[in-house]
């Protein structure tokens, strides 16, 4: 099994002491999966320390290993909060 960065997509824009915006992005931590969905789905389901899930728009995984995969900083397999939830409520 494969250990991953999970990163978020933050709810807002980040603004910096010059008044410029930015996307708020995330490192959230660390999870282990068969593949970068999986590896959220665990993060998702067992996360270590409490986050308020309505700030999360979106969450994505790194692998953590050299990957040509990797660096597409959530652009493919965006794992959208509703849909986790949904998938935890159901059981599945």
């Amino acid at each position: 099994m494969a250990s991953y960065l999970v990163l978020a997509a933050m709810k807002g824009r980040f603004v910096s002491e010059e008044g410029n915006t930015y996307d708020n992005f995330q490192f959230m931590g660390y999870s282990d999966g068969t593949d970068p969905m999986t590896a959220v789905a665990a993060f998702f389901d067992q996360p270590p320390y409490p986050i308020i899930w309505g700030d999360v728009e979106y969450l994505w995984a790194e692998r953590l290993a050299e990957d040509p995969n990797n660096a597409h900083h959530g652009d493919y397999e965006r794992m959208y909060v509703e849909t986790l939830r949904a998938r935890w409520e159901s059981g599945g």
